[in-house]
């Protein structure tokens, strides 16, 4: 019988565990938010960063150990091309590690070359060049395309000479995803925005993009027939997947529109257009040198310019054309991106100057200046794009070859302005070092440093000057340091209070930042607030009035910004640091920004000594009690079977919490638990490995053999990793507890309340609501413990991607991603007042990664649904399950119904969030736990009030979601391993969207126990008993 509707599972023992623990091979990790993308054809003349960057372009060969020509024999390492007749010594040098090599090296994976793949590793030197070293992803783009030979227009391979043109505006207006064939000339550069990419004009005057990826061997100027797949990208509609095209001698008249700002939106997109009489605005430059600015015209209109480093025109190459307020006449292609109309200029020509701005030094020349008039009492240089000399200044910090710090000798006594600045020196050969003085020749930059994708809308940017002549003329001190909290000190609670309308650094922790910015300050005997991370470490300094938690740290506070956090931005990195550890002596080292946050540059070499603080893994206070039910929620951070992406030494430290630190609970609500092969994306979305692979070890720290059950979602629906497939599932010790005998619902299938119970024993919340999109669905359980019904929630939902930074440049900071809770909250706690209405006495709990705080809105909304939350009324300074950006937060919570309020006892247990790896930290967030008395149904009372707070503010957490826990129990005697092997498909796989019970709680579940001494005398206790009440009954019926 083959059964649809549920995932049915059976214990095989012991002998199958090794079955039970494989996996599939899976492809490499999502690529991280903080790469940076660059073109192939660029990377190799980009300076080499050591930071995260991602390349696109096709598998070529390995090569051999200097990189000069290609080794067929070579796993180590690949040779990415811009096209498969690249030269071995012109491609970009990959290295290979583990668990990569052995999924993508060529000489085992032959059918790989040629590929077209995105990879993303670290920015360093590799076989004497610019490479990747090394790799950390690597995603197959188009696994169908083999680019053998790229084509070009003789050697295309469908010859589209019958092919019949459609207009280019009628395309435009066409449905995404239909493949279109189109007639054209190629009126722009020919890879000037990437991917060998051009803009294409039509017979009728309308304009499109090109993306075909591989070189088509075009120039501009020439006009084509192809045929591509239609689709957008930022709100620009272009054709991809170039399957046809050739070269025609067909004639296409493609004139410049003369426009103004106000018509643009009226003019042919993906065309040329022509503007007169434009001011330049402030020119913008980011780490690749693309330029951004706007132009305004005589009646007051504006539009964004941008100028693609691809081009071959970088911003200090524009620099030296236009500059701020210069007047000009300007050609570019009109285009769209993100829904606002953007200008794309491709070549210096494009600028036409009419009128040169004059500065106070007259135009063209040089004005010796101070750093302090350069810096200015505000967030952006008042001689930004302006030529500048600086004289008598000390180097005070060196980042990198091309990259220093230095402040004047003589400071200009104005606190408002910085006496200190970065210098950039591109391609220039400087040697200096820390107490070198230098003169400086160069122009005023306002720099966009590294950050998130988005940062160009949301972060403030650094002063720096792009030198062009640095000369040493001696040596000198370098100035003392600024000593944080002494000297001068932070602002107290308020980040910004003005929208950034003042420049106030007095009053405003944000422009306190600013007025030191590139300037040496120094913290005095910090105290660590948690963990080191992307090698940054949280400091106070020892004057700190903040008032620390339990393990040394300071929690997140809804009255007010704990302002006095310091994050140190460490050159290396090494350190092994925990809550409550601490440095005695001074720390040193200039004012930089980026991730929305001011940071201290700190050499690894000059830290003082660090002294280990008191703050250990805990274990929970809360004793075992038979008579009483324990229920943890525990976020494990994207759990699966694919051991290359979770660790055994993870799984091992997990079930340990769970075993030593816990005390084994009766049920635990897990969070992030991916499917089998983890993010692997090839439409698995069964989890019955992954919880196979965390009971096995659960028994071997000495567990219970626990029962795990969810519903698998559909495939890459619910948010995370693409093709994790992330979801809630519950762990739960069936000799303790059983789920009730109900059916189980389905990925799509609602749960609801009838009589005052559920009608499901496993099923989520209003699935198929639209607000749920892309977000985990609460699922609901209906256990039975002792007699009585316990209905759990496990909760995990969306992540704070998207808030806006504290110390960013949208001031007041919005956190966007509330609303989006906020609604599901509200669809939650209509659930539980329902269930209560029809039930006043239901026991219900809450659990899970809520990514809000107990003093949120969020939790406010639940609460109405007749629930309240125990974190909220757990000691305060003990109330965090999570460390972000130098807070300690509870983005984790537990909810009871109000009849449960005078019947429990409640433990946040800290063994992750204050932690590394190094010291047993198995996830990033703590596990919560209750004890409950559900024995005996008591009234619901009114919550006492309590140290809960309402105001929605808070610290931004723009990493994606996560958690782990602590206890000491006895133990069942038995050893043996219980594995799980789907009765109908021995493969584990189930349909997509079916539940997943690991062994389901239904009478058709067969179950192998282990026979012990003990469970041989509970059966014949057992038959014993059975055998009297019989006889009982018969003589009672007798008489």
């Amino acid at each position: 019988m083959k059964i649809r509707n549920r995932s049915l599972f059976y214990t095989v023992g012991s002998v199958a565990v090794t079955a039970g623990l494989l996996f599939s091979l899976a492809t490499s990790p999502i690529p991280s938010v903080h790469a940076t993308e660059v073109a192939i054809e660029n990377y190799p003349s980009l300076a080499i960063t050591k930071s995260e960057v991602t390349i696109q372009g096709y598998l070529i060969a390995p090569l051999n150990s200097s990189g000069t020509a290609f080794d067929a024999t070579n796993k180590t390492n690949l040779a990415l091309g811009a096209s498969m007749d690249t030269a071995a010594s012109d491609t970009i040098s990959i290295q290979l590690k583990e668990p990569l090599r052995s999924q993508f090296n060529l000489v085992d994976h032959p059918e790989l070359v040629g590929k077209l793949v995105r990879i993303t590793g670290t920015s360093d030197t590799y076989m004497k060049r610019a490479g990747i070293k090394p790799a950390t992803a690597i995603e197959i783009v188009d696994s169908s395309s083999t680019n053998v030979q790229p084509p070009t227009s003789e050697n295309t391979a469908t010859k589209p000479s019958d092919l019949v043109s459609t207009p280019i505006a009628t395309v435009r207006s066409g449905a995404q995803g239909t493949e279109y064939t189109v007639s054209g000339k190629i009126i722009s550069l020919v890879n000037g925005w990437g991917g060998n990419g051009f803009y294409l004009q039509g017979s009728d005057g309308a304009g499109i993009y090109i993306y075909p990826g591989a070189s088509l061997g075009y120039q501009p100027g020439d006009t084509v027939q192809l045929t591509g797949t239609l689709g957008e990208y930022k709100g620009e509609l272009q054709l991809t997947t170039v399957s046809n095209h050739k070269a025609i001698s067909e004639h296409f008249n493609t004139p410049i529109t003369e426009t103004n700002i106000a018509q643009l939106a009226t003019q042919a997109q993906a065309t040329l257009v022509s503007l007169k009489n434009l001011t330049v605005g402030d020119i913008q430059s980011d780490s690749y040198q693309n330029s951004t600015f706007t132009v305004t015209d005589s009646e007051g209109q504006t539009v964004d310019v941008r100028l693609d480093s691809r081009t071959g025109i970088k911003t200090a190459d524009l620099l030296n054309r236009i500059n701020k307020g210069d007047k000009i006449n300007l050609t570019a292609i009109l285009s769209t991106y993100n829904g606002k109309i953007q200008l794309k200029p491709f070549d210096l020509s494009h600028f036409e100057v009419i009128e040169k701005a004059t500065t106070e030094a007259g135009p063209g020349k040089t004005e010796a200046v101070t750093v302090g008039r350069i810096q200015g009492a505000s967030h952006q240089s008042p001689l930004v794009n302006q030529s500048v000399m600086l004289k008598n200044v000390v180097v005070t910090y060196v980042t990198s070859a091309n990259n220093f710090y230095v402040q004047d000798v003589t400071p200009d006594g104005d606190v408002k302005t910085s006496d200190g600045i970065n210098i950039f020196t591109d391609k220039l050969k400087t040697n200096v070092k820390v107490g070198d003085l230098v003169t400086i020749a160069g122009r005023v930059e306002e720099y966009q440093g590294r950050g998130y994708a988005e940062r160009d809308k949301t972060d403030l940017t650094i002063t720096q000057i792009r030198a062009t002549e640095v000369t040493v003329d001696g040596t000198a001190p370098v100035p003392s340091p600024i000593v944080l909290g002494l000297d001068r000190t932070i602002p107290a609670d308020i980040i910004d209070n003005d929208g950034l309308a003042q420049f106030d650094p007095e009053q405003d922790a944000l422009d306190f930042w600013e007025s030191v910015e590139g300037m040496v300050v120094a913290v005095d005997d910090a105290k660590i607030l948690g963990p080191l991370k992307n090698k940054e470490i949280y400091v106070t300094p020892a004057t700190s009035q903040l008032p620390l938690n339990n393990v040394g740290g300071v929690n997140l506070r809804p009255e007010g910004n704990n302002t006095n956090i310091i994050p140190l931005l460490l050159k290396n990195g090494k350190q092994i640091v925990k809550s409550g550890d601490y440095f005695t002596g001074r720390i040193a080292g200039p004012v930089t920004y980026s991730y929305t946050n001011y940071k201290v540059y700190v050499d690894d070499s000059s830290l003082p000594t660090l002294h280990e603080g008191a703050t250990k893994p805990e274990t929970t206070t809360i004793t075992p009690n038979d008579d009483k039910l324990t229920i943890a929620s525990y976020n494990i951070e994207n759990f699966s079977a694919n051991s290359k992406s979770t660790s055994d030494a993870k799984v091992q430290r997990i079930a340990k919490s769970f075993v030593s630190d816990l005390h084994s609970p009766d049920i635990i609500g897990l969070i992030e638990v991916q499917d089998n092969n983890g993010a692997t994306n090839d439409g698995t979305t069964d989890a019955s490995k992954s919880a196979e692979r965390l009971i096995a070890a659960i028994q071997a720290a000495g567990g219970p053999t626990y029962t795990y059950v969810d519903i698998a979602p559909e495939n890459n629906k619910d948010g995370g990793q693409e093709g994790g497939n992330i979801r809630v599932g519950f762990l739960y010790n069936s000799r303790r507890v059983s789920l009730s005998d109900k059916p189980i619902g389905t990925a799509t299938q609602a749960v609801a309340w009838e009589n005052g119970e559920l009608n499901l024993s496993l099923g989520r919340i209003d699935p198929t609501n639209p607000a749920w999109a892309a977000v985990r669905k609460t699922l609901a359980a209906e256990f039975v413990f002792k007699g009585e019904k316990v209905v759990v929630l496990a909760n995990h939902l969306n992540s704070k991607r998207g808030d806006n930074g504290l110390y960013g440049k949208i001031q007041p900071v919005r956190f966007k991603s509330e609303e989006k809770r906020h609604i599901l909250a509200q669809i939650i706690a209509d659930f539980t007042k329902a269930g209560l209405t029809q039930n006043p006495n239901a026991n219900i709990v809450m659990l899970g990664d809520f990514n809000d705080y107990e003093f949120t809105k969020t939790i406010e909304i639940l609460e109405t649904g007749g629930m309240a939350n125990l974190v909220s009324r757990h000691d305060a300074s003990d109330r965090f399950s999570y460390f972000y950006n130098g807070n300690n937060q509870s983005l984790d919570n537990m909810l009871v119904s109000t009849n449960l309020l005078e019947r429990y006892a409640f433990d946040m247990v800290h063994v992750n969030s204050a932690f590394m790896e190094e010291h047993g930290r198995a996830s990033d967030h703590d596990p919560l736990l209750v004890q409950l008395d559900v024995t005996k149904a008591q009234e619901p009372t009114q919550p006492e009030p309590s140290d809960k707070q309402t105001d929605d503010s808070g610290t931004v957490n723009n990493s994606d979601d996560n958690g782990t826990p602590n206890n000491n129990k006895p133990t069942n005697p038995s050893t043996s391993v219980q594995t799980t092997v789907n009765a109908d498909d021995r493969s584990g796989a189930t349909d997509k969207g079916q539940p997943t019970a690991i062994p389901t709680a239904k009478n058709s579940q067969k179950k192998i126990l282990p026979k012990t001494g003990e469970e041989t005398s509970f059966v014949l206790i057992t038959i014993g008993l059975v055998i009297l009440s019989a006889c009982l009954v018969k003589k009672q019926k007798e008489s």
